[in-house]
């Protein structure tokens, strides 16, 4: 089980995917994570890319954000997403079942923030993202991309874009980054 930290939920349990599936944003990193944006995240958007058990998503609601999309693909982890949702009673939370890539390529939605933790060993997933991001503006001008990587030395920064803040926790790197 996991909790989400604070805010409206504040304690609550979720459950989580198999870790085979999906591997859950540690607490102390989630925390660092929301507590460096807990000033700007009120009445703002969220998007959670490969999203796992719903976590991040949830923890955004929960700290104030206005409306969060999150995507996951795996059925499994999917279904448990929506079984959070709802034992939470989540109504501004938009859960699509998609791959990522594809939401990025054909989304015409905007985001103030935007979470991507992608399988650790596929770096061109995480790298196609922020690509895509970049080229389509989906990041909105004064948004931050938050990315969480156990390589930040395969992380390619697209034109337009750059790191303002890194962090790292353990063999976790966290990277801040927003338009050029």
């Amino acid at each position: 089980m996991l909790r989400i930290i604070s805010g409206k939920y504040r304690n609550r349990k979720i459950e989580q995917p198999a870790l085979e599936i999906s591997r859950p944003t540690m607490d102390k990193v989630k925390e660092s994570i929301f507590s460096s944006i807990q000033f700007k995240i009120v009445d703002k958007t969220f998007l959670d890319l490969f999203s796992g058990s719903g976590s991040m998503a949830i923890e955004a609601i929960s700290r104030g954000a206005s409306n969060v999309t999150l995507l996951e693909l795996n059925n499994v982890a999917f279904n448990i997403i929506k079984k959070n949702i709802s034992s939470l009673q989540i109504d501004n939370i938009n859960a699509i079942k998609k791959d990522s890539l594809l939401f990025l390529q054909n989304t015409s939605e905007t985001f103030d923030f935007i979470f991507i933790d992608a399988p650790y060993a596929d770096y061109a997933l995480l790298n196609d993202s922020l690509k895509l991001i970049a080229q389509r503006n989906i990041l909105n001008e004064d948004g931050e991309i938050i990315v969480e990587t156990n390589k930040v030395s395969e992380v390619i920064i697209p034109k337009g874009l750059r790191v303002f803040k890194s962090k790292r926790y353990g063999k976790v790197d966290i990277l801040y980054i927003t338009h050029e």
